[in-house]
């Protein structure tokens, strides 16, 4: 025995109209008293849903009948319901019997309907004629199904070397960090692939059962963005480097710059200023300065120079600024050292010790090694500051702050000290000017060179004004173009904070008085709280 749902279908008899109700046969499906009473009440039959169900009750399992109207009805022909599918993919039908003595539909009649409906396309004609040759009551046939969309999918770029700007040093085994062998910088060779290209899939168009074409979504297609040095091949899918150098992805675009070498950079080389990168085999000596497009790169140390990069500038055996040297990167700042030098980062900034120094980073501050330690100066962080220990024993005054962009509180500090130097400026001539001017009002006789200390302080009272109108105006609209969404950024200490050190999370600070050993400083709310770690 198959399975078959079980259906309903009206009796017309001498006394009046019955609905008879057949049970599902094997896995068939129960009668929907819903969809019945639907159907009885398109033929304007009221149901006894009460009536009905003890019927079925008693019936157990067999085949029962109910009167629902006493009046004697016409036959009832064989009848369907068709339903279009929201996405207009696929078009089901639900056949009902007719009553006992009730006329049979003809296939051309379902034909002729879905013809009418504009229904076209993917018409199963073998499903119709499957039910003709064995009627399923109540049971849903899927008589036409659109074509399908095929999805496609958004193009992409592979990048054949490391793009990942906060990559991090790796510690030795004993906890130093080998800053001989950084691994930050990627080689490539001419003719090398430094990118490739997957081109979009457009996918493929569907048809709804209208004979309508459906189009599948719109896919993204790459483009590659790059420098000098580089050319796309025949086929436009490959990144091909036409240079030995380093190749580096910054702000989505790739760029691969040759290599200048030098042993030292001193009164042999004078200052270097280079499109590409730079290595320095030996030291840069003290009042020299380093400016490359790509990367700096030097294997001893930095005195008291100048060292400026597109990128990442690395330093094997540290830096001494000497209260003069600084390093302005445009990525990354790593150094086994850093004392008495002023460091701008648009990255992270990593070393094993920093000392008496100014740091301003885009990204973290990470002090690790067996040293690990932040003493004195200033350290400015958009990221994390972490090190192993802040301030000193001696109580050094150490400044830390996180959470919001360095860069946007150096220019307000620098706009605001402009107009304060501005102002005071003002002050100074102010009483010089009214002291004159009053005594030119009472009569007094001005010489010459008072009269003309009057006309230059005059204009020159004017100029200023309008000057700190223009700065205070400029610094308003600074501030109202920039973001200053606070980040949510920690400072973390894995030994000890000591007094002396000050900490800014967001605007909230605190001032330690007390040491603070293995200490995670967080802000909440209007506080700077202390968790372990």
């Amino acid at each position: 025995m198959g399975d078959r749902n079980a259906y309903f279908r009206l009796r017309i008899k001498g006394d009046g109209t019955y609905i008879e109700m057949i049970p599902p046969e094997g896995n068939g499906s129960a009668l929907e008293f819903a969809e019945m009473q639907d159907y009885l009440q398109l033929h304007g039959f009221i149901v006894d849903k009460y009536a009905i169900a003890r019927a079925v009750n008693d019936a157990d399992g067999k085949v029962c009948e109910v009167m629902i109207d006493p009046r004697v009805i016409a036959e009832v022909p064989e009848s369907y319901k068709l339903d279009v599918a929201d996405d207009k993919m696929s078009c089901t039908v639900r056949f009902y019997p007719p009553s006992v003595n009730g006329a049979a539909l003809a296939k051309e009649e379902i034909i002729k309907d879905l013809r009418f409906k504009k229904i076209t396309f993917g018409i199963k004609n073998d499903v119709i004629v499957s039910f003709f040759n064995d009627r399923h009551y109540c049971t849903d046939y899927v008589i036409a199904i659109g074509k399908e969309v095929r999805q496609g999918r958004d193009g992409s770029i592979d990048y054949n070397f490391n793009t990942n700007p906060n990559l991090k040093p790796t510690l030795n085994e004993d906890g130093t960090v080998d800053f001989f062998n950084l691994n930050l910088i990627n080689s490539c060779k001419e003719g090398d692939v430094v990118a490739k290209l997957n081109p979009a899939d457009l996918g493929d168009d569907g048809v709804d059962i209208f004979g309508a074409y459906v189009p599948p979504h719109e896919v993204k297609e790459p483009k590659f963005s790059f420098g000098h040095n580089l050319k796309i091949s025949e086929d436009g899918l490959e990144l091909i480097s036409e240079i030995n150098g380093n190749v580096m992805l910054i702000d989505d675009k790739v760029f691969v710059s040759n290599v200048y070498e030098v042993n030292d950079v001193d009164t042999s080389t004078g200052n270097i200023e280079y499109d590409g990168d730079v290595h320095v085999l030996g030291n840069v000596n003290a009042g020299f300065s380093v400016k490359a497009s790509g990367n700096v790169e030097v294997r001893g140390v930095v005195e008291g120079a100048y060292v400026e990069a597109g990128g990442d500038i690395i330093i094997a055996r540290g830096m001494n600024g000497m209260s003069k040297g600084k390093l302005v990167a445009g990525m990354n700042v790593v150094s086994k050292f850093i004392e008495n030098s002023t460091i701008q980062a648009g990255g992270y900034v990593h070393s094993e010790a920093i000392l008496h120094s100014d740091i301003t980073s885009k990204g973290d501050v990470i002090v690790t090694g067996k040293k690990g330690f932040i003493t004195g100066g200033c350290i400015r962080a958009l990221g994390n500051v972490e090190a192993k220990i802040i301030g000193s024993t001696m109580g050094v005054d150490t400044d830390i702050q996180v959470g919001a962009d360095p860069s946007i509180k150096l220019k307000a500090a620098s706009m605001q000290q402009e107009i304060a130097e501005t102002n005071k400026r003002l002050d100074s001539i102010k009483p010089v000017l009214v002291t004159l001017t009053l005594r030119m009002k009472k009569g007094d006789k001005l010489t010459p060179d008072q009269m003309r200390t009057i006309k230059q302080l005059s204009e020159e009272y004017k100029n200023l004004t309008e000057e700190v109108n223009r700065q205070l105006d400029e610094y308003d609209k600074y501030m109202d173009s920039v973001e200053t969404n606070d980040i949510e950024s920690v400072v973390k200490v894995s030994d000890c904070a000591y007094p002396g050190t000050r900490i800014t999370i967001s605007e909230v600070y605190t001032q330690l008085k007390t040491p603070a050993q293995r200490a995670r400083f967080v802000k909440e709310g209007a506080d700077i709280r202390i968790k372990g770690l």
